[in-house]
């Protein structure tokens, strides 16, 4: 359920839930640990209920706070160059997983297929591993921007889907 025009409650529609998962599922591509907080937080709200599932524990307090300052670490240290490339083997694993995670528990709250959602998330986030990096880097050597300046466009852009979905 969420708030409608003229603060009515309505069901989401089955696009807007699995749309959900791939948006999580796309910023997990651009941050690993982004999706999972911004999850973790729309749980601890109350905003995604997940009692009684196997992943309740992202909707505990500490879980939050630990992935938001997670996800924090993970901003800051995308900037450093010795990071290796997102879409080298083990980020992607994790992208994949975290977008995996991501879609599951959103469209679980929403009481949809599971298995889409983990399939639609963990899909999302290595399209989005890929198209960021290489929009990243074009942006980067045509606008002749040095890469943490891009960087932090991708985070206002991340930002900006995490505050879309809630």
């Amino acid at each position: 359920v969420v708030q409608g025009t003229k603060g009515r409650n309505r069901n989401m529609t089955d696009l807007e839930v699995y749309g959900g998962a791939a948006v999580l599922g796309a910023v997990s591509g651009m941050r690993s640990m982004a999706a999972p907080a911004i999850v973790s937080r729309l749980a601890h709200n109350g905003l995604l209920p997940l009692e009684g599932s196997q992943i309740k524990f992202l909707g505990h307090q500490r879980s939050a706070k630990t992935m938001a300052l997670m996800a924090a670490g993970e901003m800051v240290a995308d900037k450093l160059p010795f990071i290796p490339n997102r879409t080298a083997v083990f980020p992607l694993i994790a992208r994949v997983a975290s977008g995996a995670l991501s879609g599951t528990a959103f469209v679980k709250a929403r009481k949809g297929s599971v298995a889409l959602g983990a399939l639609i998330g963990s899909l999302a986030a290595v399209g989005a591993s890929y198209g960021a990096y290489k929009v990243r880097k074009a942006v980067g050597e045509k606008l002749h921007v040095p890469d943490p300046i891009v960087a932090v466009a991708e985070d206002a852009l991340v930002a900006a889907c995490g505050f879309a979905l809630l």
